[in-house]
């Protein structure tokens, strides 16, 4: 209230103060004069006391002859401490608030009340207290019966009820602001207030939608109306999409949110619907899931795997190449961090961490990462060896992530292996041939002992390659390209001319011959000549043939034992007990010497298993006359127990390793003797 307006508790603590100077002498008389009988006027004071109201009575000149205690408390509040305002004029105080237009307009009602010409009268005032305003109603009503009193007036504190007006007031203009239709609706359905959003947007104004169904707004307001009902009823809200009717009959889409109003105690007081106006919305989604079926289209197209992630790396979408190679679904990656997924290991197993992702560097860095070789990881932990670009984007709606493209490379890498095994393969037949047309190939021995009388006996020959830098190469790593590319007569040639020559020098040896030389007839014819070229005794030439030789060509195998006995060489079945065909070869061929396979020997001392092969392999050697020759043996207790189940011969890391023909050990090795 503005500062000429003498606020509410200025007047009633004015006519409170004001009986301080009434006379006592006039006080009593005007009491006595008004006092009913003592129980009656007790039972009205108690009357009046249990009110909340602020209450006075007034007689015809407008004094206050009865107040109630809420009044005397008002009054203390707002130090009027004397009679609890008994005896102080009303009327008078109303006048004195001369610039309060409100002050003078109740005393004008009180008038006429006591006049006799209106019965009753209200108005609500502002009442100042320090820094708070508060808001009262003044209720004024005439008593007709008999005694001095003629009105009775009441002040009711309605700040709290003003404030929530004003609450009201606010939210309701706030609601007409709000480009949007707010309606409420009221327990038995009608529509109950409308809003200026649900005007500008149905096209009803608040007086022709006041009182309507609400349904009347929906097109298809039938069984849709009925089950948006039912839904709010039952779970107290209801939001979806729908159709929309102007008043026009024009229709649009509308996005509704309906919710029911309940009190204190739970029970329904009406319900509230919100509906918006989508048609931009429904618009855009259109047009966005055309360019989505668009793009996808385009995407599934591709024969290389696609995959967007968002700024966090995980997986917004994938094209169906990209599920094809990685086994995942679109569904089943989406919203998921795809590094974790699909890209946590190097392609050397390693681990990648987040951080050092080329993908992540394209967002992080905005610039397009290319990698020619790189891993992913399948859905059923397959490496998927790939070549991908990332790639960073921004949309014009400021949408970012990074769009990586790949491809499977096993096929491509599959053909990089071989064309480097073909160039490594190139390059071993050219040192192959070098080696031999520089002599470079050189034999290594290895002593084999008689195990009775710890005597060497015979070499076992093995070949080598000797490299322009000093090098030795061992034969697994050129023998099988020499046998591919048609060297391997060239090689066997030259250990038959170098063995011929060591026993033309009267060292019993053996040598080993590859398959295709024990199928090759004109090798036989090798050797007879490198027999009679040197001159040595064919009986220190002793050739070992695998298994697998024999296999190649049974035919050709037996042709070639049976011409080496008759130049008188001996001949050595090698890897004895691991095929299945070495009894009948037994039975077929001139052997003299069966060589027990590493596998039964090198385990021995702790298989009984082994044992008893070595044992049975004795026993069928001596059966068909021939000597064993025990392969791999690299202890002592290994060499006593061969010595024990009757082996005739022995070779090994534990007897001598293989070295050069020139540091040849002595004939006879003492410390092996039993």
């Amino acid at each position: 209230m503005g500062s000429s307006q003498i606020s509410g508790d200025a007047l009633l603590t004015t006519a409170a103060r004001s009986s301080k100077q009434s006379a006592g002498v006039g006080k009593r008389k005007r009491l006595a004069e008004t006092q009913e009988p003592a129980r009656a006027s007790d039972f009205f004071q108690a009357t009046l006391d249990s009110l909340s109201s602020h209450i006075a009575v007034l007689d015809e000149r407008g004094e206050i002859i009865m107040t109630n205690r809420s009044w005397g408390t008002f009054a203390v509040a707002n130090d009027a401490v004397t009679a609890e305002g008994v005896g102080a004029n009303y009327l008078v105080a109303c006048d004195a608030a001369k610039d309060a237009e409100w002050a003078a307009h109740a005393a004008s009602g009180l008038r006429a009340i006591i006049a006799g010409a209106s019965s009753e009268f209200t108005i609500e005032y502002p009442c100042q207290q320090a820094d708070v305003e508060r808001w009262f109603l003044l209720r004024a009503a005439r008593y007709e019966g008999t005694g001095s009193a003629r009105v009775v007036v009441a002040h009711e504190d309605i700040t709290a009820r003003r404030a929530a007006e004003a609450e009201v007031a606010t939210q309701a203009a706030l609601l007409d602001e709000v480009d949007v239709a707010v309606i409420a609706i009221e327990p038995g359905g009608r529509v109950a207030r409308w809003n200026d959003g649900a005007e500008r947007l149905l096209g009803w104004t608040r007086a022709e939608a006041e009182g309507r169904d609400p349904m009347d707004f929906i097109a298809d307001s039938g069984a849709r109306a009925q089950e948006i009902v039912a839904k709010v009823r039952l779970d107290g809200h209801w939001e979806g999409r729908l159709t929309a009717v102007r008043r026009d009959g024009t229709t649009f889409p509308a996005n509704l949110r309906h919710r029911l109003m309940v009190d204190g105690d739970g029970q329904p007081t009406g319900r509230v619907a919100v509906m918006v106006d989508i048609t931009e919305r429904v618009a855009s989604e259109r047009a966005l899931l055309a360019a989505q079926n668009y793009m996808r289209a385009v995407a599934d197209s591709m024969g290389e795997g696609l995959f967007t992630l968002d700024p966090n790396g995980h997986v917004v979408f994938m094209n169906e190449a990209a599920e094809k190679l990685l086994g995942w679904t679109a569904r089943e990656l989406q919203g998921r961090v795809m590094h974790a997924m699909t890209h946590s290991l190097r392609p050397d197993g390693s681990e990648l961490r987040l951080e050092d992702s080329p993908i992540l560097r394209a967002h992080r860095d905005g610039v397009t990462v290319h990698v020619e070789e790189d891993l992913f990881t399948c859905r059923d932990g397959r490496p998927l060896p790939v070549d991908y670009t990332a790639a960073p984007f921004v949309t014009d709606d400021g949408v970012e992530g990074c769009v990586v493209v790949f491809k499977d490379i096993t096929e491509r890498k599959a053909r990089q292996q071989d064309m480097e095994g073909d160039v490594e393969t190139l390059a071993w037949i050219g040192r192959i041939q070098d080696a031999l047309a520089e002599d470079r190939f050189v034999l290594h021995e290895q002593p084999i002992i008689e195990l009775a009388s710890g005597e060497v006996v015979q070499r076992e020959l093995l070949l080598r390659l000797c490299e322009p830098t000093g090098e030795l190469v061992l034969p697994g790593a050129y023998l099988p390209i020499a046998e591919q590319y048609g060297l391997i007569d060239d090689i066997d040639r030259w250990v038959i001319d170098r063995a011929t020559e060591i026993a033309a020098a009267g060292s019993p040896v053996e040598l080993n011959l590859s398959a295709f030389s024990v199928g090759d007839p004109r090798v036989l014819d090798d050797i007879e000549s490198a027999l009679e070229r040197t001159g040595a005794d064919p009986r220190n030439l002793v050739f070992e043939i695998t298994e697998t030789a024999l296999i190649t060509d049974e035919a050709a195998a037996k042709t070639f034992a049976d011409r080496l006995h008759t130049l008188g060489c001996k001949l050595a079945l090698d890897d004895f007990g691991t095929g299945y065909g070495g009894f009948t070869y037994l039975k077929q061929l001139p052997v003299d010497f069966l060589k027990i396979d590493i596998e039964f020997v090198r385990d021995l001392p702790t298989s009984p298993a082994s044992a008893h092969v070595v044992e049975s392999v004795v026993a069928l050697a001596r059966a068909f006359g021939l000597k064993t020759v025990a392969e791999g043996v690299e202890d002592a207790q290994t060499l006593e127990l061969l010595r024990d189940l009757g082996v005739d011969l022995a070779q090994g890391y534990h007897i001598a390793r293989p070295r050069p023909l020139a540091q040849s050990v002595t004939p006879k090795t003492p410390d092996l003797v039993a």
